[in-house]
């Protein structure tokens, strides 16, 4: 397994992905289909300073990671 930065041709996958009701049922709901132009908008648009990824295995996309810094306020919401 491997992980590298999210491309711009990545998008038709990330549409194909987030248009799926098996996949939408965990992340914004089976009713928020995403097209490429929301695709674009919201991954290829960001201003968090995150790094996206693609995760391969055997050269196959077979899912999206992100991470970044977190702030003060969502560290705090960390701790216990």
């Amino acid at each position: 397994m491997k992980i590298r930065q999210l491309l711009t041709k990545d998008n038709h996958l990330l549409a194909k992905w987030l248009s799926n009701p098996l996949v939408l049922e965990f992340y914004e709901g089976r009713d928020n289909p995403f097209d490429i132009e929301i695709v674009n908008k919201k991954f290829y648009n960001q201003k968090n300073n995150g790094l996206s990824c693609m995760v391969m295995y055997k050269e196959v996309e077979i899912g999206y990671i992100q991470y970044y810094q977190l702030d003060e306020k969502n560290q705090s919401n960390l701790r216990l």
